[in-house]
């Protein structure tokens, strides 16, 4: 699979825009989302294998530039025309879109050959993954308190907190208080960039196991003054969007630890490079979530197994966002690790009846 975008064998593409109301609206420094939106990728080809993958870019353009209405309509008109036409290197940027084609045709020439994702990218381990849960900004401190003690019920390793005010402080301040051995981290999402330097030196009272994303994406220098500043490591996701970011965070001290997206990185083939590119650095990664249905979640507990996913996942049950999802469930374990699912692919199947009733909009392409 040398090439991520190679149309070879490709019959037809479907693009499926998919709405799910979330349990919970989930609330970080960059907006609240209530609704997922996303669209699913269909690739079948002409042998009769059919993949998946999922662009789960958010409803609004706050956390990377590509947002749900835009990525439908580029997927729509330009992405998947090229792709089939052979120029999906014409389109620049849109990772998020490309991604969810990329792992489309992962998952179909996967499935054609009878081989999982998960043996794909961690041959002979253990599909099980220490999880973490990821707490979404509370209006009080008691309620961040009751989240953290549930999701610890269920059994995670770590709990991150997303913060972006000084109401957040003091909920973290409380949380540490609460659960003073638990394994706790904080995610500002960019929100600390007008925050002096010597204004965020209390986060090293609270031994994080990291603090992610303090300061704006493209803001590498200020991160790497930060991570000389602080105990805390620093942890990025929306400043590092290849490989060659990375490079340049590493080169400047700016990165201790990374959150690995596909989607940002541009599909599954680009997040196992840079998970092995940190684990050669000696940075500890750990697989992040976008709020993703059942498709992308699947995509995403497969590459949790890379050996250079040191640390417990963001990824969490299917059951945790949505009452009903598109596919067969991502589930956890009795000790409350996440089950990387095994069948051929990225393991789960898409229930099309389903998807349908879910669905406000179908397209369909050929070559």
């Amino acid at each position: 699979m040398t090439d991520p975008l190679d149309p070879a064998g490709v019959a037809r593409v479907r693009l499926w825009l998919v709405e799910a109301a979330l349990l919970v609206p989930f609330a970080a420094s960059h907006g609240t989302e209530t609704q997922r939106c996303s669209t699913l990728v269909e690739v079948a080809l002409a042998s009769g294998a059919t993949g998946w993958g999922e662009c789960p870019a958010l409803s609004r353009p706050t956390y990377t530039h590509e947002y749900a209405a835009g990525a439908w309509r580029l997927l729509v008109d330009e992405l998947v025309p090229a792709v089939l036409a052979g120029r999906g290197g014409e389109i620049r940027g849109h990772p998020m879109a490309r991604s969810a084609v990329a792992a489309a045709l992962w998952d179909a020439r996967l499935r054609e050959q009878g081989r999982s994702l998960a043996d794909r990218v961690a041959p002979g381990r253990l599909r099980r993954v220490p999880r973490g849960a990821v707490i979404g900004r509370q209006r009080v401190p008691e309620a961040t308190i009751a989240a953290v003690a549930a999701a610890l019920e269920g059994g995670v390793e770590l709990v991150k907190l997303k913060v972006g005010s000084p109401h957040d402080r003091q909920a973290l301040v409380a949380v540490r208080r609460a659960f003073p051995d638990v394994q706790l981290a904080a995610d500002a999402n960019g929100a600390f960039s007008a925050v002096p330097l010597e204004e965020l030196r209390w986060i090293d009272d609270l031994h994080l196991a990291y603090l992610e994303q303090p300061l704006a994406p493209g803001d590498l220098v200020g991160h790497a003054r930060l991570a000389r500043a602080l105990a805390t490591p620093v942890a990025l996701d929306e400043s590092i969007d290849d490989l060659d970011d990375l490079a340049t965070a590493l080169e400047l001290g700016a990165i201790e630890v990374l959150n690995v997206k596909a989607a940002r990185l541009g599909g599954p083939h680009e997040a196992i490079a840079v998970i092995d590119a940190c684990a050669e650095a000696g940075v500890p990664a750990f697989v992040g979530g976008m709020l993703e249905l059942g498709v992308g979640r699947a995509l995403g507990a497969a590459l949790a197994l890379r050996g250079g996913c040191t640390l417990p996942t963001d990824l969490g049950p299917s059951s945790a966002y949505v009452a009903e999802d598109v596919s067969d469930p991502v589930v956890v374990d009795a000790q409350g690790r996440l089950v990387v699912p095994g069948g051929p692919g990225i393991g789960v199947e898409v229930h099309l009846q389903r998807l349908a009733a879910m669905s406000s909009e179908v397209v369909e392409l050929r070559p």
